[in-house]
């Protein structure tokens, strides 16, 4: 899985411009990334792209941290 995370941190690095070394696993996208909901929407759909799978709506709303959607894309990879 750390090599989803750092995936991610990459796609955030892109998307926002903040450095993936600044990235914690625990770090909220809206608190404590302060990513506005454009970039969130940019972020998930370079990762739908990165990973070749589809992340619901539904499941993101329930995601609130880098830890988090690191679970949620290994799951779909592995299915």
């Amino acid at each position: 899985m750390e090599k989803i995370t750092e995936e991610i941190k990459s796609v955030i690095e892109d998307v926002a411009g903040i450095p993936a070394n600044e990235i914690e696993n625990d770090s909220s996208f809206m608190d404590d990334l302060d990513l506005a909901s454009l970039e969130i929407m940019a972020m998930v759909a370079e990762i739908e792209k990165k990973f070749s799978i589809r992340l619901a709506e539904s499941e993101m709303l329930s995601i609130e941290n880098i830890a988090e959607l690191a679970e949620l894309v290994e799951s779909k990879i592995k299915k």
